[in-house]
Order: C-alpha cells, then sequence, then structure tokens
C-alpha cells in the first residue's frame, strides 16, 4: 500500500489557505450567486416547493363559498355570457342571505341596458369587481385598463385585479397582491375580500411595462374542489339555504368547461386544472389565516448560498478528512431542515437549490484537490524510497521468511483448493499473506499491504501479520470485534506513521459461508464454478492505523467449485513502459479458462510481468485463491 497517513501530513491551515483555496473560493462565489440571482435552479425549486406543499393539506375553509358558473348553470339558463340582469338577481339572492364580503370573478367592462339595475344589486352587499388589463393596449400604449362599466365601478366596494401568472414550467404558484401602472394600483380579488390594501409595499417593474409587488405563493389547501361550492343554477332558483351563505366570503366565477378560466397547479394534478375563481378563493382562504408563503428575495437566496459556502470553506482550511465528510453532511441536513422549517413555521419560502449546488461543487473540487495531493504525496514517497540494496534485500528476506510455504498451503485442506504468492518489488517490502486454521472446521486467511520501504515496511509488515494472526486466534465473538482490535494494538507505537491495508476472511469449511472485513484493501473477485468472474464490493473502512473505525462484518458464501480471490494493488496499479495501468479487463482476461487456485494466481502474475514487459515493478505483488471444494 502506497497511500499516507493523512492524519499526519494534512497541512495546517495557514499552508491551506493556498492559491487553490483561494481560486475555489471565488469560482463558488460565482457560481452561487450566477444561480441565485440567475434563477438557473428555478425548475428544481418548483419540484421541492410542490412536495413541501403536498405535505401541507388541510380542512376545507368554513367560511369561504363558491358560486360555480358551471356546466349546469349553462346548460339551465343558456349560452355564456348571460344578461346582466341574471347576475343581478343573483347578488340580490345573495343579499339577502347576507354573506360578508361578494367577490365577482365575471368582467362587466362593455356597457349594457342592464347595469343600472345590476349596479343596484351590487350596492346591497360589499361586493368586489374586476378590471381588464389589456396587452398591449391600444394606440402603441403597452397596456390599457378598463374598468367595470359605467355605474358599476362606482357602485363596488372596491375594484381588483384578477391576473394569474404562470412560473417557467406552465403552473399557477404565486400571485402579486398588488398591480398598477405606477399612479394607481389595484389588489388582487382574494387579497381585497382579505381586507388587504394596495400600497404597502414597493411595486417591481413587471414584463409588459405594469407594477407588480407583494408576491405571495399561495398554499393551496388541497386539489381542485377543496373550497365548497354552491351551483350559480341553485342558488338562483332559491334552493340553497341561506344559512350556507351568511356571514360567509362569497366568491363566483366560472368552472364550466370551454370557458378557458382554468390554470394547472400543484394540487390540480397532472391530467386536470383548478379554475381561476378557486384560485382566489385558495388565495383568499391563506390570506384570511395568515398561511401566505413569502418567496424570499433574489438577495436571500445569494445571501444564503453565500453563508453555506464560506462555512464549508472555512471548515477545509481547519478541519481533517473525517471532520470535512461530517461537516458536509450536518450542512447539507442543516440546508434542508432551514428551508422545509421555515416553508412550515414562518411561512417563508428559501429554496435550498442554490446553496446545495454550492455544496456539492465545493466538496466535489475539494475532493478533487485531495486526491492530487495524495498523488503527489506518493510520488515523493516514491522518489524518497532511494534505500540501499543491502537494506532492500533485508526487508524482502524479512516478509518472505514470514509467509507460509506455498506447498503448506496446498496440503492445508481437503475441502479447500488454496494457493498465494507474493513477488516483492525492488524498493518496497510491506506486502504480506496467511492462511490460519481455527478450529477443524473454520479457517482464516488474509492479504495486506503495509505504507513504507525496506526494513521499516517489512518489520511492520511482520508485526501486522503476528497481531492479525493472535487477535483471529483469540476466539474473539467477530470479524468485526477482531479488526477493531487490530487496529488498536497496531496504533500503538507506530513511529513511523505507517498504515496497512488488509482484507481479511473467516470460512466455514462444512458450508462455505464466509464472514469479510476491509480495511482500505481492493475489493476481492468472485469466480464462479462456470468462470464468470464479478467483483466483490465490500463496504469496509479506512487503511487500519489511520483512525478509530467501526469495520463492519461483510457476509458472503463459497458454493462448491466457487473461488474468491484477493489480490494487492501492485496487479491493479501494475504499470507498463508508457504508464499505462494494468487494471480490471487485463486482469479478467488472465483468471479466463484457469481451473485451480495455482492456475489462477499464476495466470495473473504471468500476465502482470507480461504487460510489464521489463519494467521496474513499482510495488508488491500478491494474490491469492481461495477455492471451495465442498464439504467432504
Amino acid at each position: 500500500m502506497t497511500t499516507a497517513n493523512q492524519s499526519s501530513q494534512r497541512p495546517s491551515p495557514a499552508h491551506r489557505l493556498d492559491r487553490g483555496w483561494l481560486l475555489l473560493a471565488l469560482i463558488a462565489t460565482l457560481l452561487v450567486a450566477t444561480l441565485a440571482l440567475g434563477r438557473f435552479t428555478e425548475r428544481v425549486d418548483y419540484i421541492l416547493y410542490d412536495q413541501a406543499l403536498a405535505a401541507t393539506d388541510r380542512p376545507s375553509p368554513d367560511d369561504i363559498v363558491i358560486v360555480a358558473i358551471d356546466n349546469r348553470s349553462i346548460e339551465a339558463i343558456g349560452r355564456w355570457p348571460w344578461p346582466r340582469h341574471i347576475h343581478a338577481e343573483l347578488l340580490n339572492r345573495l343579499a339577502d342571505a347576507q354573506p360578508r364580503t361578494v367577490g365577482y370573478d365575471v368582467l362587466f367592462v362593455d356597457p349594457t341596458p342592464d347595469d343600472a339595475m345590476l349596479a343596484d344589486a351590487v350596492r346591497r352587499s360589499p361586493t368586489y369587481l374586476p378590471l381588464v388589463i389589456d396587452v398591449p393596449g391600444s394606440n402603441g400604449a403597452p397596456y390599457d385598463i378598463a374598468l367595470p362599466s359605467g355605474p358599476l365601478a362606482a357602485a363596488a366596494a372596491g375594484i381588483a385585479h384578477v391576473n394569474l401568472h404562470f412560473d417557467g414550467d406552465r403552473v399557477i404558484r404565486q400571485a402579486y397582491l398588488e398591480e398598477g401602472d405606477g399612479r394607481r394600483s389595484w389588489v388582487q380579488l382574494g387579497a381585497i375580500m382579505a381586507g388587504v390594501k394596495p400600497g404597502g409595499a414597493p411595486a417591481i417593474e413587471g414584463e409588459d411595462g405594469l407594477r407588480q409587488g407583494r408576491p405571495v405563493l399561495i398554499p393551496y389547501g388541497g386539489a381542485t374542489g377543496h373550497i365548497p361550492s354552491i351551483s350559480f343554477i341553485d342558488l338562483l332558483n332559491g334552493s340553497v339555504p341561506p344559512e350556507l351563505i351568511a356571514g360567509r366570503h362569497v366568491l363566483i366565477g366560472a368552472t364550466a368547461d370551454g370557458l378557458g378560466d382554468s390554470y394547472p397547479t400543484p394540487k390540480s394534478g397532472a391530467t386536470s386544472q383548478m379554475s381561476g375563481v378557486e384560485i382566489q378563493a385558495h388565495l383568499l382562504d391563506a390570506l384570511l389565516r395568515g398561511d401566505a408563503i413569502i418567496p424570499a428575495s433574489p438577495g436571500w437566496l445569494l445571501g444564503f448560498g453565500l453563508a453555506v459556502v464560506w462555512i464549508l470553506l472555512a471548515g477545509l482550511l481547519w478541519l481533517r478528512p473525517r471532520g470535512i465528510a461530517i461537516m458536509t453532511v450536518l450542512v447539507a441536513v442543516a440546508i434542508m431542515m432551514l428551508s422545509f422549517g421555515l416553508f412550515r413555521l414562518a411561512h417563508i419560502w428559501l429554496p435550498p437549490t442554490s446553496a446545495l449546488a454550492g455544496l456539492i461543487f465545493v466538496i466535489s473540487v475539494e475532493a478533487w484537490r485531495e486526491r492530487v495531493r495524495l498523488r503527489d504525496s506518493l510520488i515523493r514517497e516514491q522518489i524518497a524510497a532511494a534505500a540501499t540494496e543491502g537494506e532492500l534485500q533485508a526487508g524482502r528476506t524479512i516478509q518472505l521468511g514470514m509467509l507460509p510455504p506455498r506447498a503448506d498451503l496446498s496440503a492445508f485442506d481437503p475441502r479447500l483448493d488454496v494457493d498465494a504468492l507474493l513477488e516483492p518489488a525492488k524498493s518496497i517490502g510491506g506486502d504480506l499473506y496467511d492462511v490460519i486454521r481455527i478450529d477443524a472446521d473454520r479457517i482464516a486467511f488474509l492479504v495486506g499491504d503495509v505504507t513504507g520501504k525496506g526494513v521499516p515496511a517489512a518489520l511492520f509488515m511482520a508485526l501486522s501479520k503476528a497481531l492479525a494472526k493472535s487477535v483471529v486466534l483469540r476466539g474473539v465473538s467477530s470479524l468485526a470485534e477482531a479488526a477493531s482490535i487490530l487496529n488498536e494494538e497496531l496504533m500503538r507505537d507506530n513511529s513511523e506513521s505507517m498504515n496497512v491495508t488488509m482484507l481479511i476472511g473467516i470460512m466455514n469449511l462444512a458450508t462455505g459461508e464466509l464472514m469479510l472485513m476491509s480495511a482500505g484493501h481492493e475489493h476481492p473477485l468472485h469466480i464462479r464454478a462456470d468462470g464468470s468472474v464479478r467483483v466483490h464490493e465490500l463496504d469496509g473502512g479506512p487503511p487500519f492505523c489511520i483512525v478509530d473505525f467501526p469495520y463492519p462484518d461483510e457476509p458472503m458464501k463459497l458454493a462448491p467449485g466457487e473461488t474468491l480471490l484477493l489480490i494487492s494493488d501492485g496487479v491493479s496499479e501494475a504499470l507498463n513502459g508508457s504508464s499505462a495501468l494494468f487494471g480490471h479487463e487485463r486482469l479478467l482476461t488472465a483468471l479466463k479458462d484457469k481451473q485451480s487456485a495455482t492456475a489462477m494466481i499464476e495466470g495473473v502474475r504471468d500476465a502482470v510481468r507480461m504487460f510489464e514487459d521489463g519494467t521496474d515493478p513499482t510495488d508488491d505483488l500478491t494474490v491469492m485463491a481461495v477455492r471451495y471444494l465442498g464439504s467432504a
């Protein structure tokens, strides 16, 4: 193994504040600013908002009712638009029932002979009428504003706008409570019925030249039909009990098919839409209860994202890799909790996507920088490995003298075909393997790889092998416990700051069941009886002698005729003269049509040496094959 001890080699905060860190800080800041101010994450934010909204259904309001101009009413009264005396008759019916307010979401712009009659009916209840904003306007004007005709505007309790604005995905999520032309402004129909007055907040310039202000996200309480409704024709015919109207806010509007006043909303479903009058009712319901959602301004989005980025950047200066990983998880969780906590408790929507994007970018770049740093450290260690030939030879002698002879492995147990080989490189002396009998039916096997070179690496290899054997034979309750003990023992008096990767397995020869534990080692290969090969990936943990870590037990099972092949990185990372890696595909080719354990390990060794083509090996080469023959 050629990875340095990260705990001892990570630079101090002063050294980490280098040009790379400053460049990362600059790019991350620009990225978050671009995402937050350019609204590039809107589509993802819509998805998250809709998910948050889906969890906030509430009971239908008991103080709001819709009078629906529905299909049944169109069929009974006749084609739309209806004469205004019919609307006047309905308003008179409503007035007799004494509603709290009336919002008539129908346009009465063009004058008709019935306007005086309708105006008299409007005066009988606090009735709010909508205006029309035509874009573009006449004679080159950006827009025209048309108030209710003749006496209707004067008779109404107030004039409101009913403009709805699509988000980028053509869904209605928000409304501007106030719109106007700079000289005059009008409040949204649902808002004016809730008592909202104009002029409460600065306006912003809209795309069509209108001034739009006080945006809110509508927290729809439920799907289409959530707001109680009665049919226009039933109210007109007098078949609606007055108590269904008395003291309630009444919204009148079109819900019939073909009238064109329906829109997709987060809760209207993928195949249905919600009428404009019901959207106004949901807005009214939210304002009456103080539940309307305030969208965070671009400035708040920018500040949120930058705070996350700079917390991470500061952590990169002060924390070690394990602390950085923990901090990343905690910051990600905090982002989501803050965003959804503000949504639920404070009725503020602070989208988390730009902050999460900044987090992912910073951590991804830092992970790449850490890999580069470790690779540079590895190169420096290899260059510094210019020991004397005598020292290297002594290291190889110690190393090879500690290994079990291959002849002993071939006769280890009739239920097992096991073989292993280790060929030291010229400059490294730290690989190891062993096969240990625990009892009549259980054996242990291991392959390891020590950081370092020469005599120190060989001595640490000998210590690692001896301790591993001792711990396995202690009879501890699990391989995970054995790994923890071994890690603790190896960390004692490790003055050379070495570490060791190791893969340990315990096998029941009666059943073929295995328990595996990996401390930063190469994944083993599972070779089935038909010759197919797959990588058996292990969760594992870091190499021994770096940190205290809860290494997991990882079970598997070999059927008769199946093999587990263990290698060191001297196989997978072998280099030829062109600095190309031996790699996974060549390893699979080397194993093709190999039946016995000996044939497998020697086939891998021969393939690596042929690939190197005389190039000095950069690391020890270790291969072990454990082939289960089945219970006798």
